[in-house]
């Protein structure tokens, strides 16, 4: 193992100048202000007990402070009139506040502190990683494999861990996509048939509106168009309505408009004699403030109303939708905008995560041939083909990043 001393101005210039001298793989021991900036100790060929003992001898020929001198015995203190108390008493004060240092220069060291411990947890996660990559190639290969399907890092890990060790060849590649497939939650069969209340939520231009009218052409294939009524309660988006009227138009069935100040329960009251009713909420973003002012109307109707969330395939923040409309306790979710994705590990993290079935699958503008029931299989081979049209690549540093525990490793107790 190779330790060395270095100094500079800052913690980023002596960071710079280990990478430079030491390598990416070098390891940072120790670090501390010195008269004109901060000296760091790195080490190359990582021994974990070698650090230690390196650490005491430098710290052992470090030049000592001189002893603080003797101090003498207090005076005997005098009786101080009244207004010399506030003199005395703040005196303290003064000497303390004259030694701290100035607000800009503690800015400076936190940004500083913050720097290298960012550039500690990479350095970490790299030392990790390798060996990783030396001990288990195969936990690799298929992190590596699962990390460009775009799942969460946590359910890649999870998946990893049931991989046996042994599996090699074809079985390693095809093993993980079915443990994939095993885990994404398949609502009921066509639950639309069923009838009901059901309402479509979603954020904005996921494609609720047109969902909806799938939804109805699909239940009017089984059974009669006057069967359905439709709601809409999107009084926000510049021709929302009108374009859930044309397909009410199209599709033969009534559509009802609710404004905000109306009784939602009563229109459904009136719509009791329709086998189903679709309801077309406003979409909203999953920040925003007013959103759970519909999320309560919608709660209010009891359990006599059925929610499903409708994700596009193509947008991010897709497990903070899913969180965001949790307390409606939604029957299931629809996956829209398939067509437009490049990639669908996301979604299929969020609904995992969440334990959110997925019922209806979407790709495309056709009512209702774009609309199609959920399958695990079929979504996993989705996801793999949109994997392999990629040309994105993710390097060691990426992957480490993710997928490794800097506080595992034996070189992070030094730096506690």
């Amino acid at each position: 193992m190779k330790i060395k001393r270095f100094v500079a101005k800052s913690m980023r210039d002596a960071i710079r100048q280990v990478r430079d001298e030491q390598g990416p793989d070098a390891v940072i021991l120790s670090n501390r202000r010195v008269p004109g900036g901060v000296e760091v100790v790195a080490a190359t060929d990582y021994d974990a007990a070698l650090a230690q003992q390196a650490l005491r001898q430098h710290a052992a020929h470090e030049p000592q402070p001189p002893p603080p001198p003797p101090q003498t015995p207090p005076e005997k203190p005098r009786r101080s009139t009244a207004t010399q108390r506030p003199t005395e008493a703040a005196a303290p004060a003064a000497q303390q506040a004259a030694t701290a240092p100035p607000p800009s220069e503690l800015a400076q060291m936190q940004r500083e502190l913050g720097s290298m411990r960012r550039l500690l947890e990479e350095q970490l996660a790299g030392l990790q990683w390798n060996e990783l990559k030396r001990n288990q190639p195969q936990r690799v290969a298929v992190l590596r494999a699962l990390d460009k399907l775009g799942l969460s890092a946590d359910l890649a890990r999870a998946i990893a861990d049931e991989v046996p060790p042994s599996v090699e060849g074809e079985a390693a590649r095809l093993l993980p996509a079915s443990l994939l497939a095993r885990r994404i939650p398949i609502g009921p069969q066509d639950p639309i048939l069923d009838g009901g209340v059901i309402a479509l939520v979603g954020p904005t231009g996921v494609g609720k509106t047109t969902t909806i009218a799938k939804l109805a052409a699909r239940f009017a294939r089984h059974n009669r168009a006057r069967d359905i009524a439709l709601v809409t309660l999107d009084h926000y988006r510049i021709g929302a309505q009108e374009q859930l009227f044309s397909y009410g138009r199209l599709l033969g069935v009534p559509v009802h408009s609710v404004a905000p100040d109306q009784d939602l329960g009563a229109v459904l009251e009136q719509l009791s004699d329709r086998r189903l009713v679709l309801v077309d909420t406003a979409g909203m973003s999953q920040r925003d403030h007013t959103l759970g002012q519909q999320i309560d109307r919608l709660r209010s109707l009891g359990p006599r109303l059925h929610s499903y969330v409708v994700l596009a395939a193509n947008a991010s923040g897709t497990d903070e939708v899913v969180r965001r409309f949790a307390p409606l306790q939604p029957a299931g979710c629809v996956l829209t905008k398939l067509d437009e994705a490049t990639s669908i590990g996301a979604p299929l993290s969020a609904v995992i995560g969440q334990a959110l079935p997925l019922s209806y699958v979407a790709h495309g503008q056709r009512v209702p041939e774009d609309l199609h029931l959920a399958h695990a299989d079929r979504l996993v081979l989705c996801a793999v083909q949109l994997a392999r049209a990629t040309t994105q690549v993710v390097d060691d540093d990426s992957l480490a990043r993710r997928y490794s525990n800097p506080s595992s490793s034996p070189a992070a107790s030094i730096h506690a």
